[in-house]
């Protein structure tokens, strides 16, 4: 039995008609003769009834770590049967699973919980008799079947274990750009697809603020060798192959939160692990400012801040790796980011 493992963001299965474009990717695997499991994340984002931010909103933050997973499990969950009932009505025959019968099988580290195992045996027999099993992302379960989530983009790292445990032929993983793309195309006209990339250039890419994969799902990939692919659900472009060797690329990636510090009378050497110097200037992610002060003023160090500063990081993957960094105010963010693409890559 040939698997693949199809994954689709809550931007491709928000509405009728992004269901609509999730099924004819997944039409033409099953017409391909392949067994699908779909992997969903909860509908839409934050505003839409049941999208993650949505259901956090509904409690005061009193819930333990524990509590707030069950609650935030909901969405996966109604995604995942909302997504198989449109299947069926398309005419495949197609199931859903509970979180308990996928066999991801975690920690307890509630709301960031770590993969220790994927049971497939019940996942394979439903695959027996379904052309198409579609699973909640970002959900898994302890040994106790206590509902887990993966943190952030966990829905990533749901297809790419399921993918390794199920030795699937390839892992798309679906979203609303067309793969791998040279800078963010919302900000920048002319950026370009990558058709491939190494797993140490998409790894370097997610962590310094690309979001077109997870962290943790490229580093998984990588230690199992599951084949990926980066697609976007609503064109035909075929996307980006991540691949096992090098692949020369330059490409543009952001993350924002920084503050930028104005040091005056500096005469010791700075002990202060947030704190990066660049230039003239300091920075630190916004959530380590008080940390950062803290040490200012205890060391009687003035300083004037300004705050929404973006961390620009150019990712140079040629024979001869390097990475250029630029800070930059939020407001001067798009600018940057065309005259580098422009002039670099």
């Amino acid at each position: 039995m040939d698997i693949v493992v199809l994954k689709f963001g809550g931007t491709s299965v928000c509405d009728e008609k992004t269901r609509y474009e999730a099924f004819k990717h997944i039409r033409r695997e099953v017409n391909a003769g392949y067994r699908v499991v779909v992997v969903v994340s909860a509908m839409g984002r934050v505003g839409a009834p049941y999208a993650t931010d949505t259901l956090k909103s509904l409690v005061a933050y009193h819930l333990s770590k524990k509590e707030s997973d069950r609650l935030i499990s909901c969405g996966e969950v109604i995604s995942s049967i909302v997504m198989s009932d449109f299947l069926q009505q398309e005419g495949l025959k197609a199931c859903a699973l509970a979180p308990n019968e996928v066999g991801i099988k975690t920690d307890r580290n509630f709301s960031n919980a770590n993969i220790e195992k994927v049971e497939t045996d019940y996942l394979l027999s439903q695959l027996k008799e379904y052309q198409v099993v579609v699973v909640p992302g970002f959900v898994g379960t302890t040994s106790e079947n206590e509902i887990t989530t993966l943190g952030r983009g966990g829905s990533d790292t749901s297809a790419v274990a399921l993918g390794a445990a199920l030795h699937a032929v390839y892992v798309d993983i679906y979203s609303d750009v067309e793969g791998v793309m040279t800078a963010d195309p919302k900000l920048v006209k002319n950026a370009r697809v990558l058709e491939k990339i190494s797993y140490d250039n998409l790894i370097a890419l997610a962590a310094r603020g690309a979001k077109v994969i997870h962290l943790k799902a490229v580093e998984l990939a990588k230690q199992n060798h599951v084949k990926l692919r980066l697609r976007s659900t609503t064109a035909d472009h075929i996307g980006t192959y991540v691949v096992e060797e090098e692949i020369s690329s330059i490409s543009l990636a952001y993350k924002t939160g920084y503050t930028r510090y104005e040091l005056v009378g500096v005469t010791t050497p700075i002990n202060c692990q947030p704190l990066t110097k660049h230039g003239l200037c300091w920075y630190a992610s916004s959530q380590d400012e008080k940390v950062v002060e803290d040490y200012l003023t205890e060391n009687k160090i003035s300083y004037q801040k300004e705050e929404n500063y973006v961390r620009v990081s150019l990712i140079n993957q040629q024979r001869s790796p390097k990475e250029e960094t630029y800070y930059v105010s939020a407001m001067k963010l798009e600018d940057t980011l065309n005259f580098l693409h422009c002039n670099l890559t």
